[in-house]
């Protein structure tokens, strides 16, 4: 039963792990589309985070975020939300 319940938790995990995945479009040609992109903002001396916002592409975006984030947090792209 304990190997059942492992099983049924690993599967339940990978399907989680999957979702989130498939709700962002990493590919490379989605940087030069206008939309909504998501950032891992990495910071020093605060805690990191994630961060959305709207631009004419990722660039856009990544200026918008850089600029309300601070002197010491940088924004890297993770893809374009769908």
């Amino acid at each position: 039963m304990k190997k059942f319940a492992a099983i049924v938790g690993i599967a339940a995990g990978m399907s989680m792990m999957s979702t989130g995945a498939m709700a962002l479009d990493s590919n490379f040609d989605s940087m030069s589309k206008a939309g909504k992109h998501q950032f891992y903002v990495w910071c020093t001396g605060k805690d990191d985070y994630v961060e959305a916002a709207d631009g004419s592409d990722a660039k856009d975006a990544q200026s918008k975020i850089a600029a309300s984030a601070g002197n010491t947090c940088w924004p890297v792209w993770q893809g374009m939300v769908n």
